[in-house]
C-alpha cells in the first residue's frame, strides 16, 4: 500500500489489486472404463466368469475357443494359453494396446506350480457347472457389513475383523483371548481393547454371536429383548446349572417366587437360539468346486490355480487377414479394431485375475504354513492388509480376488 497527502493535511492508505494465475501440477487417478472392468473381473466367481466370457463369444466375433486337440482351428493362441501378447500383425492393425500389467502387482512364487498348460477336457465345464456353489451371504460377511456402522477407528474395525474370524461355524468365539491379541497385535491397542471390541461385536445381528459359552450366549439375548424377563436373566446368570438340570422346584426356592413362574421363564429361555450362526452354516452345500488347489506331492506343496474349464481363449486368424487386405474399408476396419481390442483386454484380464488369485493364494500359505502342515488347529488369525502388505498389492484388491473364492486343501 501507498501513502498520498490529502488538503486536510491527512493521509489515505490506497491499496493495489492484482490478479495472478498460478500453474500447479497435480496427480489425480482417473479410472477408466477398461480398468474399472478389470478390477470388477477380479472378484467375480468362476461362474460369473464362465458367463462373461461366453456373453463375450456371442458379442465378438474376432473371440474364438481354441480347440481342445490342441490345433488352432482358424485361430492363433491367446494370451490366456501362457501369458504371451497377442499376434504382432493384430496390435499394428489396432493401434496401441491397453496395458494392464501395472494395474495389478504379482509376487508369484516361482517355487510353486502355476498352470499345466494341458488341453481341458471337454466335459470339465459341464462337470463345473453341475457341481458349482450358488451360495449365500457367509455368517463373517453378514457380521463385517455391520462392524463398520458400530466402529469408529480403524483399529477397532481390524480388531472386529480379527475377532469374527475366530468365530466357529455355530458363531461361538472359542478361542482364548489374550492369545489372540498376542498373536495378532495391533498397534496402540491391548488385549482390554479386543475384550471392548468383542463386547461390541456380541451386539451385532444375529443376536448371541460371538459368545463364549452357551450362558453367555443366552443371556445377550434376553438382554436384547424389547420387552425384558428379569427372571428368566438371573435363572440363566445365577443358577444355569440348575437350569439345564430342569430343576424348577430349587430354582423357585432359591428365587422365592412360584414353580409356575419359573417354568413361565423357562418358556422365554427356550425360545431362545443356543446357536446363532446355524443358519448362515445351513446355507452351505456339500459339494463345492475350488477355485484354488494347495497339495502336498512329495514332501512338497504345490498351488494350483483351478481353471481347467474354462474355454481357452484365441484371436480370430479370419479377422486379422480381414485387417490386411486392402479393399477393407476404413468403417469395417474401425469395427474389427474395436473389437480386437476389446478381445485383447480379456484375454489380458482374465490371465491378470488368474496371478493375482495365485499370488494372493501363495500369500495365505506362507502365513497359514502351520495349518497346511498340521492342520486347522494351527489354523491362525489372518487380516487382508496382512496379506497386501506382504505381496505389495492394495487392501481392496486383495479383497476382491478373494471375495467368494475357495480353496480345497488337505484339510477340507
Amino acid at each position: 500500500m501507498r501513502g498520498v497527502a490529502c488538503a486536510a493535511g491527512e493521509q489515505v492508505q490506497i491499496m493495489s489489486l492484482s490478479v495472478n494465475i498460478n500453474l500447479a501440477q497435480k496427480q489425480k487417478l482417473v479410472m477408466t472404463q477398461t480398468l474399472r472392468e478389470a478390477i470388477e473381473l477380479l472378484q467375480v466367481t468362476s461362474v460369473e466368469l464362465s458367463e462373461r466370457i461366453e456373453q463375450e463369444l456371442q458379442e465378438n466375433p474376432v473371440l474364438e475357443i481354441r480347440s481342445t486337440d490342441g490345433s488352432e482351428s482358424g485361430s492363433e493362441q491367446g494370451a490366456a494359453d501362457s501369458g504371451a501378447e497377442a499376434p504382432e500383425a493384430a496390435r499394428d492393425d489396432s493401434g496401441p494396446d491397453p496395458d494392464f500389467a501395472g494395474n495389478f502387482e504379482d509376487s508369484s512364487d516361482e517355487g510353486y506350480e502355476y498352470g499345466t498348460g494341458e488341453a481341458r477336457d471337454p466335459d470339465a465345464k459341464q462337470q463345473f457347472l453341475e457341481g458349482a456353489l450358488q451360495r449365500g451371504q457367509t455368517l463373517s460377511e453378514h457380521l463385517s457389513g455391520q462392524l463398520r456402522l458400530v466402529t469408529f477407528t480403524e483399529e477397532d474395525f481390524r480388531i472386529g475383523e480379527i475377532l469374527i474370524s475366530c468365530l466357529d461355524e455355530n458363531g461361538y468365539f472359542r478361542r482364548d483371548l489374550a492369545e489372540v491379541a498376542a498373536a495378532t497385535p495391533v498397534p496402540g491397542r491391548d488385549v482390554e481393547d479386543f475384550s471392548r471390541v468383542l463386547s461390541l461385536v456380541q451386539t451385532l445381528d444375529p443376536l448371541g454371536v460371538a459368545a463364549r459359552s452357551l450362558q453367555e450366549c443366552l443371556l445377550i439375548q434376553l438382554r436384547e429383548r424389547d420387552v425384558r424377563d428379569p427372571v428368566a436373566e438371573t435363572v440363566v446368570e445365577d443358577h444355569f446349572d440348575l437350569l439345564e438340570k430342569r430343576s424348577w422346584r430349587q430354582i423357585a426356592s432359591k428365587l422365592g417366587i412360584t414353580v409356575a413362574r419359573v417354568e413361565e421363564a423357562s418358556k422365554v429361555i427356550a425360545g431362545l437360539e443356543p446357536l446363532p450362526g446355524r443358519s448362515f452354516a445351513a446355507a452351505s452345500v456339500e459339494y463345492v468346486v475350488p477355485d484354488v488347489i494347495v497339495r502336498e506331492e512329495e514332501g512338497e506343496f504345490v498351488i494350483v490355480v483351478n481353471d481347467d474349464w474354462l474355454p481357452r481363449l484365441s484371436i480370430s486368424k479370419t479377422y486379422r487377414n480381414l485387417m490386411r487386405r486392402k479393399d477393407t474399408g476404413n468403417e469395417v476396419k474401425t469395427y474389427i479394431s474395436d473389437k480386437l481390442a476389446s478381445a485383447q483386454w480379456l484375454i489380458r484380464s482374465i490371465e491378470q485375475r488368474r496371478e493375482t488369485l495365485y499370488a494372493v493364494t501363495a500369500a495365505i500359505f506362507e502365513e497359514q504354513r502351520q495349518f497346511f502342515t498340521h492342520g486347522p488347529g494351527h489354523l491362525r488369525p489372518l487380516t487382508l492388509r496382512q496379506i497386501a502388505e506382504r505381496i505389495g498389492m492394495h487392501e481392496s484388491t486383495v479383497s476382491r480376488v478373494t471375495s467368494n473364492k475357495y480353496v480345497q486343501t488337505g484339510w477340507g
